[in-house]
């Protein structure tokens, strides 16, 4: 990894840290995290029953059908243990692959 590409990572970390927020990806370091993630023609859905975290939210790449252009899309933040996280693609893409992120408000 470039010392630029750290540094850049740094500076991003702290800027989340210094909202006063926590951002991560689901990672085995949370192992009891209890989430199911659902493709559907165009969205991924996640419900997360459990977890360490209070908030969670979906996370999608979404394909542009007939290229080879990606876009990341997000649902909104949801409380663990109360509604879907819902990350839509366009009528045009359809979801490559989906994952959800944890925060702590």
């Amino acid at each position: 990894m470039t010392s630029i590409k750290r540094m850049l990572q740094l500076a991003a970390m702290g800027g989340a840290l210094a909202a006063g927020v926590t951002v991560l990806p689901a990672t085995a370091a949370h192992a009891a995290n209890n989430c199911d993630g659902t493709y559907t023609t165009y969205t991924y859905e996640v419900f997360c029953y459990t977890s360490d975290w209070d908030e969670f939210r979906a996370k999608v790449r979404c394909y542009k059908i007939g290229s080879s252009s990606y876009t990341t899309r997000y649902g909104a933040w949801t409380r663990v243990g109360t509604a879907r996280s819902v990350a839509k693609c366009t009528t045009s893409e359809e979801p490559a692959s989906g994952s959800w992120l944890f925060r702590n408000v």
